[in-house]
């Protein structure tokens, strides 16, 4: 990989990082700021809801017109609707509000399809696993940063993260303006020409018919599922068992993410050369159902200590690997709205995941949604035990690899 295509991801990941630390910020007293404004476990779970619908909605629509339009304009536009979602946020007086706000959130939010195009158009395709991982890894370092600062921010307020996390994300898109170049090259010929939910529809219907795009977006649905499952009750789960607050919740979402980070920015390139993609493939999702099995039984702070890092490591491990088989499995074309659907998708899944959790969680158990959760991550473990086709490299990307 030469150096221009180093510094472009570069430039990448740090906007992906600065707007995971902006998100993180707020996650370790979400649930409770959501709670002063009257809402139940059930309505915990439908604040993340409406914020993952709204992703669900906009994520393929985004990554397609980013495809169309080019990766840059779209990036910013939808960083300048996530700092408007946090004022918002900051300033909701009821819970009606606040769901408004997280949905202008998820609006904003719906860029990863577009960031994760801009790493497929300016890496090769023996670098994609690499790339996606360098990408993975400023994720989990925005999960290091965020909840952390956003735990010792909401001891001084539940309304100072909100705040903050606006000023991030106007920063975030001021950087992209001034310093991310355009990575996809107009070719309006080759782009999508539906607009809004029609471009959605009818980009499901083209990509599905794909067989390894379906298999990989029904695995990356099916943990998507889990793993919002117990990330909606996990600050709900460690208030009731451990007596905790968002500043303790923000140090595991830390914990978290350093595991994360390790996985995606140290070992994931040398596991991919060593195993393959499969392998790896396999392999995190037996370490997610496993982790969520003994979180079960996480009454003990050594177990849950235990079950959070096979949680982050098979985490870390998927989520870059499904993402890159995604985009040898399309042409370079579609790679944003592939993507795109992608994350679309586990869109749904981020709408799906907390509501069953908030229901399991009202009415049976904390243990009750973990071992959902890990059933739902065996079923994906079993979609992925037959032997793959062994993914197409895309062509050489026209200038970007030159």
């Amino acid at each position: 990989m030469n150096k221009l295509l180093r510094s472009q991801l570069f430039l990448m990941a740090l906007t992906i990082f600065i707007d995971i630390t902006g998100f993180g910020l707020i996650l370790p007293q979400l649930p409770f700021w959501a709670e002063r404004l009257g809402a139940n476990p059930v309505g915990v779970g439908l604040i993340l809801t409406v914020y993952a619908l709204a992703q669900f909605l906009f994520t393929s629509v985004l990554g397609s017109l980013s495809d169309r339009y080019g990766r840059r304009p779209i990036i910013i536009g939808s960083l300048l609707i996530e700092a408007l979602s946090f004022a918002f946020s900051a300033l909701a007086g009821s819970l009606l509000l606040l769901l408004i706000a997280r949905f202008i959130g998820g609006i904003g939010a719906s860029n990863m399809g577009s960031a994760q195009a801009v790493v497929a158009d300016t890496t090769p395709a023996e670098h994609r696993a690499r790339g996606m991982g360098v990408i993975g890894a400023a994720i989990g370092l925005g999960f290091v940063v965020g909840p952390a600062l956003g735990g010792v921010l909401a001891a001084l307020s539940f309304t100072i993260p909100f705040w903050v996390a606006m000023g991030v994300a106007i920063l975030n898109a001021l950087l992209v303006f001034l310093f991310l170049p355009e990575t996809r090259l107009r070719d309006t010929s080759q782009a999508t020409t539906y607009e809004g939910v029609t471009l959605l529809a009818v980009g499901w219907r083209q990509l599905l018919k794909r067989p390894a795009v379906a298999r990989l977006i029904g695995i990356n649905l099916l943990f998507t599922i889990a793993f919002t499952s117990m990330e909606a009750i996990y600050p709900l789960f460690t208030q009731r068992t451990f007596g905790w607050t968002a500043v303790q919740n923000g140090y595991m979402f830390t914990y978290i993410g350093i595991l994360i980070v390790i996985m995606q920015g140290g070992l994931i390139g040398r596991l991919v050369r060593r195993w393959g993609e499969r392998c790896l493939l396999l392999a995190g999702l037996f370490m997610l159902a496993l982790g969520l099995a003994l979180l079960a039984w996480g009454s003990q702070l050594v177990l849950m200590l235990i079950a959070l890092a096979l949680l982050s490591l098979g985490e870390g491990a998927v989520t870059p690997v499904v993402s890159t088989l995604l985009s040898f499995a399309s042409p370079q074309e579609e790679q944003g709205e592939t993507l795109g659907l992608a994350q679309g998708i586990g869109g749904l899944g981020r709408v799906i995941g907390p509501v069953i959790a908030g229901a399991l969680f009202a009415t049976a158990s904390s243990m009750g949604t973990f071992l959902v959760a890990a059933g739902l991550i065996g079923l994906a473990l079993i979609i992925a035990l037959p032997e793959q086709t062994k993914p197409q490299k895309t062509a050489p990307l026209p200038a970007a690899r030159e």
